[in-house]
């Protein structure tokens, strides 16, 4: 199988992960509910068990950006080109200069 599920590819999109990710995992994993329900064994559903395969791989990113300083900056700095980019049309103060860092000033405020 060479495609991606449209299963996948919807709940992939939901959770803003990558569609191949998401389907090499319920690849590997052969019966995606049934590995799921070793954590969660009130799953019955494929739905559900890719919600929560997929809620588990953004979490883990989500950890590993977290874990290293040099790694949130770099992603902030990724993301702010996409989210806030400096000169966009709709900054006319040029606030979005100072997104990046003062995101993450707040983010680290609230780490856990």
């Amino acid at each position: 199988m060479n495609g991606i599920d449209p299963d996948v590819r919807g709940v992939a999109s939901f959770f803003g992960i990558d569609p191949a990710l998401l389907q090499a995992v319920v690849l590997a994993e052969g019966d995606i509910v049934r590995a799921v329900q070793r954590s969660y064994p009130m799953v019955q559903t494929r739905d559900a068990a890719l919600k929560i395969t997929a809620r588990s791989a953004a979490h883990a990113m989500s950890d590993w950006i977290r874990s290293d300083g040099d790694r949130q900056q770099a992603f902030l700095a990724f993301w702010s080109m996409r989210w806030a980019p400096i000169g966009a049309a709709n900054d006319s103060k040029n606030l979005n200069a100072n997104w990046a860092s003062n995101v993450v000033r707040l983010w680290l405020r609230h780490e856990m």
